[in-house]
């Protein structure tokens, strides 16, 4: 009868309740999500020699060094005073970096997705990323850095340094007054963050990179040409700013407790301190706060205390040599959680380390110059051909996969495992053959 409701209740229907078992737990759609995607181009720009294998693992190369011209015409029937070859080399111990996944029988038979190729695919990415960062830290460590409107310091950036036409042109004008050989085509190769990059494409002359992909092949990333340089969009590349000192960011100061072990920097020295945040994804330096002195008058050590506002991340601390100019790193990749104040000691030395202690290292990395209080600085590189080389014993990236069989660690089939390694140093083959540049950015 109209207006009335069914009400009839059978007792066999089977419904999502009854099946609950048979269910899955949610709905999972058929595509992974989107991981982001991080550009990695600077193997491309460098030499890759492959070292042969029973050789050890220290790079060398030559370079014989171009003979002076004499300054006087030659006597008559007298020999002239001979002229001596100089022979110059750089060097660079190899590392070896790798990673693995551990996937469980169970895990693989029971979710959705093809989790071992999942991490074939992001073992590949994240192979890819740190070989990429690896040759930053390299390349940021040397070479000389230039900087728009003649400032020749990081902190004296202002907003309104940004690269244009005759910043870049002078950088392509001295590579070639000092010989850098170019890449084929007689260009540069540049690289730059996508901050930079609309900074520079703002410029009427800036060539996309489609409008001349049919006639020249493209490096890896390319996105246009401009004043003699085919530029690279690079989002691996660090962005820098200024991290707070005290409240809110890291302070670094003397401490004459030396802790059982170790021996504390000598008393009236002076120690150069910084710290920095690191980019989560590449590990590189992003947040640094000001390079402090820390000085007493008995031996001391350096104490780190990261505040409970500072941001949450992981923190590379540097420390210098006693009277040293530069703050090295000391500890790399400390973790600090939200919330939380966080404490780390570096000592002068140690021949045990309590907890939340670390040793000073005069090999370390060197620590950024100081940022400036209101902008963030954006880095970027034009090379030359053979400014630096990346040399690998072995295949450049060796891919492992455990087989689908038992075995004496694995009797059951219980596991599989993906992996990388790889073997490689970094090494600047020629200061002369490339230009670091950082600048303000109007995007960023």
């Amino acid at each position: 009868m109209a207006g009335t409701t069914y009400s009839y209740t059978d007792p066999g229907l089977s419904t999502s309740t009854t099946l609950v078992n048979d269910l899955a737990p949610l709905w999972l759609q058929d595509e992974l999500l989107a991981v982001a995607e991080k550009l990695t181009v600077f193997q491309d720009m460098g030499d890759t020699p492959n070292m042969p294998e029973g050789e050890g693992k220290t790079y060398s190369a030559q370079r014989y060094e171009r003979l002076p011209l004499p300054g006087s015409p030659i006597t008559e029937g007298v020999t002239p005073d001979s002229t001596a070859l100089v022979v110059n080399k750089v060097t660079a111990v190899l590392e070896q970096w790798g990673m693995v996944t551990t996937l469980s029988d169970v895990a693989l038979m029971t979710t959705k997705h093809p989790a071992l190729q999942a991490a074939k695919d992001r073992l590949g990415n994240a192979s890819a990323e740190l070989q990429d960062r690896e040759i930053q830290r390299v390349l940021m460590a040397g070479g000389v850095v230039v900087m728009p409107n003649a400032k020749t310091s990081r902190s004296a950036l202002v907003a309104g340094d940004t690269p244009g036409t005759d910043f870049i042109s002078g950088i392509v004008a001295t590579l070639r007054q000092l010989g850098a050989p170019s890449f084929p085509g007689s260009m540069y190769g540049g690289v730059f963050d996508p901050y930079t990059e609309q900074d520079l494409a703002k410029d009427n002359t800036f060539v996309l990179s489609h409008q001349y992909a049919e006639t020249t092949a493209l490096f890896n990333a390319e996105v246009g040409r401009w004043r003699g340089v085919r530029w690279k969009r690079s989002n691996l590349l660090p962005i820098m700013s200024l991290l707070a000192t005290g409240a809110g960011g890291v302070a670094a100061v003397a401490n004459t407790t030396v802790p059982g072990g170790t021996t504390g920097f000598t008393a009236g020295s002076t120690v150069k301190a910084t710290a920095a945040l690191a980019d989560p994804v590449s590990g590189l330096d992003t947040k640094q706060i000001v390079t402090a002195n820390v000085t007493n008058a008995a031996a001391f050590v350096v104490v780190f205390t990261i505040d409970s506002a500072a941001p949450e991340g992981r923190y590379n601390l540097y420390v210098s040599q006693p009277g040293g100019s530069v703050p090295l790193l000391a500890a790399g990749n400390v973790l600090k959680t939200a919330g939380t104040t966080t404490t780390y000691t570096v000592v002068m030395s140690a021949t045990a380390l309590p907890a939340a202690t670390f040793a000073s290292n005069a090999g370390g990395a060197p620590a950024g110059s100081d940022p400036p209080a209101s902008i963030n600085v954006h880095v970027g590189y034009i090379f030359g051909k053979s400014a630096f080389a990346v040399p690998a014993l072995g295949s450049r990236v060796q891919a492992t996969l455990t087989p689908a069989t038992a075995s004496d660690s694995d009797p059951l089939q219980q596991r599989r495992k993906a992996g990388f390694k790889f073997m490689t140093k970094t090494c600047i083959l020629n200061v002369d053959f490339y230009r670091r540049f950082e600048c303000a950015s109007l995007f960023g």
